[in-house]
């Protein structure tokens, strides 16, 4: 009998080559062998350990990962579940009343049942237990850490191979508002290319309104095409926060698509260069590249501003998280950039101190005093010398 993790690694190379064909895909990977990744260059590039000095997130704050489903049982994620202290597990029964049976840790939208997990048979099985790792893998010093190593991850499919058809647009929109009416503080939506539909983004709107932020991506375009400014959906709505990625030279990354609805950027890496590491089933370490690797960070820094206040409003957030941010690209606001790069270390110490937000006037230089000096000296010396000339034509 083949074991599980020859059938995954089998799988794996099965996945580079359906990935290969297409341009669009959520994200890309390669294996990598485990050993310690926590000195991983996203967290210098974010300043994570800044954050971790404040929280590394409350068990309270939940973020929801709507995706292909999660590997739990992984070791870097096995207690990281959002549970649902509602549900009575494997009774068959809705003890909540909220619609599902047996949602222990989420739902599956693809299978309609309880068990969310990644499928075997898919091919896109990594990608939610990738993102979860980057979250909420613990800091101790093996495999990976996440950037909210505290917090709870709820467990939502909606993707299959071809990461759309999963689910309908409706039924999408279901997903979105489960995580919402289940509690979830924070959404991710690592997916991109959906159309624009009403079918949906008036549950990002209930989100919004519940004080839910929703976190998704700028998009791909991989080489040989390359990064295109192109607004896909649902990144590409007002109310998301809309993520791209950067490389290790704090560039856009290759692939990262980009526009006027880039708000934030976080680091990947390029395409087959050095780049991101994280979990992946079932016991495993992938480096990848994607957008959708950048989305979770801002995700994790909103679960930690959140452990500590958790009535900061999304407007409040998205504030706090883009004049936190580090300016790159032309200053301020640009399409490639957004508002800058994320800084996890700035936007956590804000919701405590948010006077660290405003930019102080700079102190003048000598060399501009004295110039400051001379000008007054020259103003004074020109009013005198007028006044003294009509005294005398007097």
């Amino acid at each position: 009998m083949i074991n599980k993790k020859f059938q995954y690694s089998l799988l794996f190379v099965m996945t580079l080559v359906l990935l290969s064909f297409n341009p669009k895909q959520n994200s890309n990977l390669n294996l990598v062998s485990a050993i310690n990744y926590e000195n991983s260059f996203h967290h210098s590039h974010i300043h994570s350990e800044g954050a971790w000095e404040i929280t590394y997130g409350s068990k309270d704050i939940t973020i929801a990962v709507i995706d292909s489903g999660i590997d739990f049982n992984h070791p870097d994620l096995n207690a990281s579940a959002w549970v649902n202290t509602g549900e009575i597990f494997n009774n068959s029964i809705d003890d909540d009343g909220n619609g599902y049976i047996d949602d222990i840790n989420g739902w599956d939208f693809v299978s309609n049942d309880s068990v969310p997990g990644p499928e075997f048979d898919d091919p896109i099985n990594w990608h939610a237990t990738f993102i979860t790792g980057l979250i909420t893998a613990p800091k101790d010093n093996e495999g990976v850490v996440g950037v909210a190593p505290n917090v709870t991850v709820m467990d939502i499919r909606v993707l299959l191979e071809n990461n759309y058809n999963g689910v309908t647009m409706e039924e999408f929109g279901d997903a979105i508002r489960y995580a919402v009416d289940n509690g979830a503080d924070v959404i991710n939506l690592s997916l991109h290319y959906y159309p624009d539909s009403a079918e949906y983004y008036d549950d990002i709107l209930y989100a919004i309104s519940q004080n839910v932020p929703v976190v998704s991506v700028t998009g791909n375009t991989f080489l040989p095409l390359g990064g295109q400014e192109y607004q896909s959906y649902p990144g590409g709505y007002d109310e998301v926060i809309s993520v791209g990625a950067t490389n290790v030279n704090k560039l856009k990354a290759d692939y990262s698509n980009y526009g006027n609805w880039t708000d934030i950027v976080a680091p990947v890496g390029d395409e087959n260069a050095i780049n991101i590491r994280s979990t992946a089933p079932p016991d495993l370490y992938y480096s990848g590249w994607g957008t959708s690797f950048a989305a979770p960070q801002v995700a994790a820094v909103i679960a930690l501003m959140k452990s500590l206040n958790n009535s900061l409003t999304v407007d409040e957030i998205k504030y706090i998280l883009f004049n936190s941010a580090t300016d790159l690209g032309d200053s301020g606001k640009d399409i490639y950039f957004g508002y800058g790069l994320l800084n996890a270390s700035k936007a956590v110490r804000a919701v405590l101190d948010p006077s660290i937000l405003i930019t102080p006037t700079p102190t003048p230089t000598l060399t501009e005093q004295s110039s400051y000096f001379a000008l007054t000296t020259l103003i004074v010396s020109v009013i005198f010398i007028t006044t003294i000339i009509r005294r005398k034509r007097k």
